[in-house]
């Protein structure tokens, strides 16, 4: 019998300090539980204009097909078109002054806020700042040329 009351004490004693502790399974009060359905993925679909500080090593006489920097060190402002969206992936067009016009792909990270993109020859990684504004950082690394360049996409439309 002595048994079943040291027992019974030792789970008194257990479920005290488990509710105590905060080890339930209730939410905290004030802090609302979020579901999957309560998600809000950007819309980034639209027109945005790119600009871009840059560098490019050459390593060749002609520039690769896809580069739209120049020479050591370059100013680059050049426009997306994000023409596709479905959930977190999407698709568009870039062009610029120079090189040819590029597609690409994006997703939108588990997050919201990260922003992650390819095309012909490079990728690029990014912040959503806000619903009209992404900053990123962009590499290329071709047989003709290494690129890198940091700066914003600014929905115009």
């Amino acid at each position: 019998m002595q048994n079943w009351q040291n027992l019974g004490i030792l789970a008194i004693l257990i479920t005290g300090f488990l509710l105590i502790s905060g080890c339930t399974t209730n939410a905290p009060a004030g802090q609302p539980v979020q579901t999957a359905n309560q998600v809000t993925i950007p819309n980034l679909t639209g027109t945005w204009k790119i600009e871009t500080q840059g560098g490019v090593i050459q390593k060749s006489k002609v520039p690769g097909q896809w580069t739209h920097h120049k020479g050591d060190y370059d100013t680059l402002t050049a426009q997306a078109v994000i023409t596709d969206q479905k959930d977190r992936v999407m698709h568009g067009k870039f062009s610029a002054p120079l090189g040819n016009d590029e597609s690409f792909i994006a997703v939108i990270g588990m997050d919201n806020q990260s922003w992650y993109y390819a095309d012909y020859d490079g990728t690029a990684e990014g912040q959503i700042v806000n619903n009209d504004l992404i900053k990123f950082v962009y590499r290329q690394v071709s047989a003709n040329d290494t690129v890198i360049g940091v700066g914003t996409w600014t929905r115009v439309k």
